[in-house]
C-alpha cells in the first residue's frame, strides 16, 4: 500500500521503522540523535514530524542541513512528497 494512502497508525509504524533503521544510525555516527516530539496530519494531507535534536546534534551548527537530510531520507524511503520535518 502506498504511504500516502495509509491511515495514521500505519504511517507511524512505517515512519518509526525508517527512523530506527536509516536516520538514527546516521545521527549516531556523529554522537547525536533525535527525539520525536509530535506527529500530526496537516489539513492539506502533509505528515508533519516535530523533532528535537539530542547529544552532539543539539549544539551542532549543521542542524538545518541535517533537518533537510532527515526529510529527504524519509521522503525517499516512504515514497512520499507529503512529509515535513520541523525542529522544535
Amino acid at each position: 500500500m502506498k504511504f500516502d494512502d495509509m491511515d495514521l497508525t500505519e504511517k507511524l509504524e512505517r515512519l518509526q521503522k525508517v527512523l530506527a533503521e536509516k536516520i538514527a544510525p546516521m545521527l549516531a555516527m556523529d554522537g547525536g540523535g533525535m527525539e520525536v516530539i509530535d506527529v500530526k496530519e496537516a489539513p492539506n494531507g502533509d505528515l508533519q514530524l516535530f523533532i528535537r535534536y539530542v547529544g552532539a546534534c543539539a549544539s551542532c551548527s549543521s542542524g538545518g542541513a541535517t533537518l533537510f537530510a532527515i526529510e529527504e531520507t524519509l521522503r525517499k524511503e516512504l515514497d512520499s512528497d507529503m512529509i515535513r520535518v520541523f525542529n522544535v
